[in-house]
């Protein structure tokens, strides 16, 4: 039987998606082994929302083309870089939007890709050498040795973060996570993303519940409840986010629950079903993308923009519940941002007291809408912006750790 390698270089979902190719591929009788050099077919799940990204990906198929290997190319960049793919490779794709036609790349396998059950744990992603990449992967399928890793790395990340740190929270131990659904039914300007993803596919709450009852037997107690579009769960189902989350919340036990990247638009039009899941207390943090503190920005966005409104909805979130951690991701520089709507998206930031974000410098992906808007912000704008965020955060209380050289920054609460 054929020897397969598996690469990643995207997100969680991604990752998720890789993990399940690695056990599809295994069941049907490959073997799956750690180097590159030693496959007979590799097959890289790529990534391309960003334009750094695609190029990494661009440029990690040009070395994987150097092996003595088919190289099937699947993931995000197949449908969002598809000219600057076919410049350099010809050969077979997959993209994400239609992994489950994977079946078609491998015709005599017995078992098909919708027989496996989606996979609630990451893929590796390592971005060393090859051979690093071997050792980390061969270590890690030995549990005894994978626990020693999970400690010396938490003990790392205890020397980077602080104690009681959300960022150390979720960075460490083991997290099960849990795909409710995939594709988005969204139109960010700025956002290339959703050609490769495709349309809303809800998971069934029982397959949901389901998937949270096989972690909690399998000794978890942190959950990630993740998606593309998380908000727009069940829409395609007759079902709906608050349904979903108050099946998933009934279920007994001690765990914990992270709701992973809640649009401000599913929260103001379900805040008044919220109490319905959020009184269990199981779920402990949301993430929410609220991305500027503007209307005209979040308008030129193409997301939801009454700023008024989501204000009102995160402040009776953190009256209600004030145990409840608040994560925020911002885009900073966008075309055509002013100093002012800047300065906008901070004063938001201090007036729902989230307990800690995200800062991200805007980067502008080719093919999206937001390529033909102007003017843009410079990088040296960008940049000066971000140290009078990180003074104003300090300032109004938050511990900040910023790297100029990073495209992003952390905050969080000084109290945490």
């Amino acid at each position: 039987m054929k020897s397969i390698f598996v690469y990643v270089n995207g997100c969680e979902l991604r990752r998720i998606d890789a993990k399940r190719i690695d056990l599809y591929l295994s069941k049907n009788g490959y073997v799956i082994v750690n180097k590159p050099e030693d496959a007979d077919i590799i097959v890289f799940v790529s990534c391309a929302y960003l334009n750094r990204m695609a190029e990494s990906s661009l440029n990690k198929i040009k070395e994987f083309q150097k092996y003595d290997a088919e190289l099937i190319v699947a993931g995000c960049l197949p449908e969002i870089e598809k000219e600057k793919l076919a410049e350099i490779f010809d050969g077979r794709t997959i993209s994400t939007k239609n992994i489950d036609q994977i079946d078609d790349l491998f015709p005599e396998n017995k078992i098909k890709y919708n027989q496996i059950d989606d996979r609630n744990n990451l893929y590796p992603f390592y971005t060393e050498s090859t051979g690093l990449i071997a050792i980390k992967l061969f270590f890690r399928k030995i549990r005894v040795i994978e626990d020693i890793y999970v400690k010396l790395k938490n003990y790392v990340l205890s020397k980077i973060y602080r104690k009681h740190s959300i960022f150390y929270k979720f960075l460490s131990g083991k997290k099960f996570f849990i795909r409710i659904s995939g594709g988005c039914i969204g139109n960010c300007s700025y956002c290339a993303i959703k050609k490769a993803i495709g349309p809303l596919k809800s998971k069934p709450i029982g397959e949901c519940v389901k998937e949270l009852k096989k972690g909690l037997n399998e000794g978890y107690k942190d959950f990630v409840i993740t998606s593309d579009d998380i908000g727009c769960y069940g829409l395609d189902i007759g079902s709906n986010l608050p349904e979903m989350l108050s099946s998933i919340t009934k279920v007994s036990g001690e765990y914990e629950l992270l709701i992973r990247g809640l649009c401000p638009r599913w929260i103001v039009k379900y805040i008044d079903n919220f109490d319905k899941f959020l009184k269990s207390k199981k779920i402990t943090r949301i993430d929410i993308p609220i991305q500027s503190g503007s209307s005209r920005i979040l308008k030129l966005m193409r997301r939801y923009s009454d700023v008024q409104k989501i204000k009102d909805a995160l402040l009776r979130f953190k009256k209600s519940y004030p145990e409840l951690s608040l994560f925020v991701h911002c885009i900073i520089g966008f075309p055509t941002e002013t100093e002012e709507e800047f300065k906008q998206t901070l004063f938001l930031i201090k007036e729902i007291d989230f307990d800690a974000g995200i800062l991200f410098k805007f980067s502008c992906k080719s093919g999206t809408e937001a390529e033909e808007i102007e003017p843009k912000i410079s990088l040296e704008e960008i940049d000066k912006r971000l140290i009078y965020a990180k003074k104003f955060l300090k300032n109004s209380g938050y511990f900040v750790r910023y790297q100029p050289k990073m495209y992003f920054f952390v905050f969080e609460k000084n109290n945490i």
